[in-house]
């Protein structure tokens, strides 16, 4: 059966004007036809088919000339239909055709005019049909189909009339079209649920798809109540949002009550417009305001955002590195570690520079001090603005909330502003935030009017235009531009006058998707235009011409003035270096999206060598793996994910383990099989599992643990495995008291150890020190010493932590056999070797001071100071790990002494187990920090409480918690259950004194508390003989062994028996 004699009709892609059949150039513009993009493009529309019912039976019935007539009859008028909508006719099959609405130019609301269209086409086959009935007896029937998705467009083959869409989309459509009844139009839900509001539809019905195991929902279309047009943007005058502004106004008049300002709202609503207004007038006022935002593409590099920030604040984001970093210090001055943390941040190092053992809390400390003394330089306020924080990276978050947490001067205020769906740090610390509601009716008729103008024939196209936006001030300035791209505006902004009437603008309604919107200005650019609009989507929402030229070239100025001209883009700075931004990120999003999946790779691609190629590969590490992994290049993406991590670590832990997730997670996309995608899946597992000890409990790692078992045994990696058990190992028993699970593993790791073969001495001493720490906790200390040996005895290159604690290890082992000499002879040496290294290891070797000084075999007055720069160094580095370890060292050695400086080792030891409970950190330090809090707790009239936790204490210890520090929690339970003296008590008594015996035999310590405590139970059950004797054996245990008890002398029980 022949086709119809009709040609591909579509609209103009300059101007939006419906094309003659077989037009060359437009009749409106002149700009010559483009039926679309050969390369293809993504598009959002909506696919029509039509299909004449029981073809073969008017085959059948009619002469095939005459059927050929009333074929072409009919699909002329149909086309003429789709035409009169401005949809594309793509194909035609006979007995059949499929239409576009929304390709190749874009269209707000494509679903509504298929709906319309599909309507209209069954009205005029009803009416051919009754001519056809007159004329030849024979009925003519059409089953219509709509379906809406993304499709990707383009023209197939070569010649006319090869414009088409291919896509899921297209064959739901026709699935549609099958499923319809004779003479209906039947929507699926994608179709239904965009025009609901402007349609009558059926009730949703189950219908069988071919393909598919359950059948899909589809409505009948009924009718169409209103139709709606396309739409645009212009930018308005702020309306309706004085009391919003008053709000922020009294922030900076108050001086800074309120430190974080958020501004939340929906897209659209204002967020931005408030934010301008609210900057103008603090300017005003006095105060120095610094502008910057945030955006999506960049969201995974780590420190951007911040960086923004703080070039903003300075003045530099125009200078070199060089004279930017001179602009810094002559504003302010600062000692180089400080200044070289701050340079990082901002992105203006020099690689000569040093790497600094700053950690991650350290330099977000370090970072947020730097900006309050920026603050404190300024005379007046300093108001800070941040623009959709909901995008903001982890690592400046966290440095915006330390800076709004800590000690602000009165005068620092952060305004940032966010979607509604944010939760992050920076909304719960807000102190007042301002929600942004839609307008109300007559606030929009005058936002309207501030665009428009106040010509009387457009105040009617006013009310219209506020009743379709909803009170969305942006859905009213795209309506007004829109209005104005397609000629029923004339003017300019503020003085547009009304092409025509009022009644021949049609009915204007909101745009299904704020991206069909924006994708149908787009549509209207010139092509070059529209491709370097397309080339700054795939940079992100920011952007500036040179890394814009990687991508396009020739003629930019004259595309980006058109594109700055038509609202799209802003020009934020224009020396020495010129900087854009999308309007809005929504802009970006549908400019990034239409573009087909091989272009934006390509691009990608591009992006990441140029990136490469300009030097500073470390620090770029991640932006290049977030290109490349755009680019599908997944394995190379991977590997700048590690190695973004390797230069992360040292700086920002958090931000490393990101890194490292992301290389997982591409890890798993790549093809399974080969060696190197193994490899690449086990090496971001094994770092996520080994560093956990420093972050706190991360649940995902015990499914990366199974994960990881699996992959290195399938690949043979027993060293990938080892590490990975002695990170394991060692965060069970420092952060989870998890000992009962560690101690297998280490057994395991032991033997692992055995078929390890050849191995780096850092390695092996790593594993080494797993497993004598398993047998030290475990009250092991022969094994432990064994293994320690073997660990010291190989030699390295450079002093480790892993051979400081090694040392530490040994020396505790020592003590708690009896040599005590020895023991502090090897801890002092690993404090030596510790000295050197970065200030978190030097917590790390110093804590094993404290736990010797709670088993009261140590005390030195000389140790105390050591201890408090420990802690100054610990927290000038900043990572928390370090700080809660010098934290509670540094407390237990005052405690020990004759410091008169109780309440601050109190008031640090509180903070340590604050620090502890809320990062899962250092757990096992419980008992030495619960015990020296319940003693004070006791001395201060809560006896009965500070029995409770102690008792909870010893039986955590006892079953899962490290035995070695039984003695701790335990030790002052009796103490407290023999000062209360009740019956039941020196039961209990009786019974930790027969656990001590079970569970640590032969350990000197536990024997001098035994004594100790014996002769605490005799004297108060009135054996004064008994108590005597055993205060002897103890007085002469603890000349011969150098301990002395916590409390610096006998308990007072043992002095009132001795009377």
């Amino acid at each position: 059966m022949s086709g119809p004699e009709v040609e591909t009709v579509a609209s103009c892609g300059s101007c939006g004007n419906d094309l003659r059949a077989r037009s060359r150039f437009c009749d409106v513009c002149g700009s010559p036809v483009r039926v679309g993009s050969a390369s293809g493009e993504r598009k959002l529309v909506t696919v029509l088919f039509a299909d004449v019912v029981g073809s073969m039976r008017l085959a059948a019935d009619l002469d095939p000339e005459r059927l050929r007539e009333i074929m072409n009859e009919l699909f002329n008028r149909c086309a003429a239909v789709v035409q009169r909508y401005q949809g594309t006719t793509c194909a035609f099959t006979g007995d059949g055709l499929m239409a576009l609405f929304g390709a190749p130019l874009a269209l707000e609301d494509h679903a509504l005019r298929a709906c319309i269209a599909a309507l209209e086409i069954q009205s005029v086959a009803e009416a051919l049909s009754a001519e056809i009935a007159r004329r030849d007896g024979v009925a003519l029937t059409l089953r219509v189909g709509l379906n809406s998705g993304s499709v990707v467009v383009g023209e197939i083959g070569s010649g006319p009339g090869r414009y088409t869409a291919t896509g899921h989309a297209v064959g739901m459509a026709q699935r549609m079209e099958a499923a319809a009844a004779p003479g209906g139009v039947l929507c699926s839900m994608a179709t239904a649920d965009l025009v609901q509001r402007a349609t009558r539809m059926g009730p949703a019905v189950n219908v069988r798809v071919k393909g598919a195991v359950d059948p899909v929902s589809a409505r009948e279309l009924l009718g169409v109540e209103a139709g709606r047009m396309v739409m645009g943007r212009n930018e308005a005058a702020m309306v309706g949002r004085e009391a919003e502004l008053r709000r922020l106004a009294a922030v900076v008049e108050n001086g800074g009550e309120a430190h974080l300002v958020a501004v939340a709202g929906s897209p659209g609503v204002g967020k931005s417009r408030l934010i301008e207004e609210f900057a103008r007038r603090a300017t005003n006022a006095g105060a120095a305001v610094v502008l910057t935002g945030c955006d999506a593409h960049s969201m995974p590099v780590a420190f951007l955002a911040l960086s923004r920030v703080l070039r903003a604040m300075f003045g530099v984001d125009d200078l070199g590195s060089d004279d930017a970093r001179e602009r810094v210090l002559e504003q302010l001055p600062m000692r180089s570690t400080d200044a070289q943390i701050l340079f990082e941040a901002m992105g203006l190092t020099d690689g000569t520079w040093p790497a600094l053992h700053v950690g991650a809390d350290g330099r977000r400390h370090r970072l947020a001090e730097t900006m309050r003394r920026f603050v404190r330089r300024h005379a007046g306020p300093v108001v800070i603005v941040i623009e959709d924080v909901h995008w903001v990276d982890a690592a400046s978050e966290a440095v915006l909330a330390d800076f709004v947490a800590g000690p602000n001067p009165t005068s620092a205020i952060l305004v940032v502003t966010h979607r509604p769906e944010y939760r992050g740090v920076l909304r719960r610390q807000g102190q007042l935030t301002v929600t942004l509601e839609p307008l109300d009716g007559s606030l929009t008729v005058d936002l309207a009017l501030n665009l428009l103008g106040r010509d009387d024939a457009v105040r009617l196209l006013a009310t219209r235009i506020a009743g379709a936006a909803g009170g969305n001030p942006y859905f009213v300035e795209e309506i007004v531009r829109d209005l104005a791209g397609r000629g029923v505006l004339a003017g300019g902004r503020g003085d547009y006058r009304l092409v025509g009437d009022v009644g021949d603008v049609g009915d204007i309604g909101v745009p299904v998707t704020v991206q069909a919107v924006l994708a149908a200005r787009i549509d209207r650019l010139e092509p070059a235009a529209k491709e370097v609009l397309n080339a700054a989507a795939v940079i992100g929402t920011r952007f500036d011409r040179d890394t814009l030229e990687v991508l396009a070239s020739g003629g930019l100025a004259a595309q980006l003035a058109e594109l700055v001209a038509t609202e799209l883009i802003d020009q934020t700075e224009f020396t020495p270096r010129q900087r854009y931004c999308f309007r809005h990120p929504l802009v970006r999003t549908v400019a990034y999206e239409s573009q087909m999946s091989t272009h934006r790779a390509r691009a990608h691609r591009q992006l990441a060598s140029a990136i490469e190629a300009r030097g500073a590969q470390d620090e770029s590490a991640a932006m290049i793996a977030t290109h490349l992994e755009a680019a599908g290049e997944l394995k190379a993406a991977c590997r700048w994910h590690l190695r973004a991590a390797e230069w992360l670590r040292m700086r920002d832990m958090s931000a490393a383990r990101q890194q490292w997730e992301s290389a997982v997670r591409l890890a798993d996309q790549l093809p399974a099989g080969s060696d190197e995608t193994v490899a690449l899946r086990i090496a971001p597992r094994a770092m996520l599992v080994s560093t956990e000890l420093f972050v706190g409990a991360d649940p995902a790692n015990e499914r990366r643990f199974r994960e990881l078992r699996e992959l290195t045994t399938r690949a043979g990696d027993l060293h990938a495995l080892a590490l990975a058990l002695a990170g394991r190992i060692v965060t069970f028993i420092v952060n989870s008291n998890r000992v009962p699970e560690a101690i297998p593993l280490a057994a395991e790791l032991a033997d692992l150890l055995d078929h390890l073969g050849p191995a780096p001495p850092e390695e092996l001493e790593i594993l080494y020190s797993a497993i004598a720490f398993g047998h030290w906790v475990n009250c092991e200390f022969d094994a432990a010493l064994e293994v320690i040996g073997r660990s010291v005895s190989l030699e390295l290159e450079r002093p480790s932590i892993d051979r400081a604690v090694a040392y530490a290890i040994t020396g505790l082992c020592e003590v708690c056999i009896g040599d005590r000499a020895g023991g502090v002879a090897h801890i002092r040496l690993a404090t030596e070797l510790a000295r050197d290294l970065p200030p978190v290891s030097y917590s790390t070797v110093s804590l094993y001071w404290a736990i010797l000084a709670m088993m009261g075999l140590y005390v030195a007055d000389e140790l105390v100071e050591e201890m408090r720069e420990g802690l100054v160094r610990a927290e000038s580095f900043g990572d928390r790990f370090g700080v809660i370890a010098a934290q509670w060292t540094y407390a237990t050695m005052l405690l020990q002494t004759e410091s008169p400086c109780r309440e601050e080792a109190f008031d640090l030891l509180r903070k340590a187990e604050a620090g502890i409970t809320a990062h899962h950190l250092q757990s096992f330090a419980l008992a030495i920090t619960g015990t020296q809090l319940a003693r004070e707790a006791a001395r201060n009239g809560d006896r009965d409480e500070a029995i409770e936790l102690m008792r909870r204490l010893t039986t955590l210890h006892t079953h899962d918690a490290p035995l070695v520090h039984l003695g701790c929690p335990s030790e002052t339970l009796c103490e407290l259950l023999l000062d209360r003296r009740r019956p039941e008590d020196l039961l209990e008594v009786e019974s930790v004194l027969e656990l001590w015996h079970a569970r640590t035999p032969g350990m000197p310590p536990m024997d001098l508390w035994t004594i100790r405590i014996n002769a605490l139970l005799a004297s108060a059950r009135g054996d004064q003989h008994r108590c005597r004797q055993l205060m002897g054996e103890y007085a002469t245990a603890c000349e011969t062994t150098g301990y002395r008890h916590h409390w610096g002398g006998p308990h007072p029980a043992l002095t009132r028996s001795e009377g």
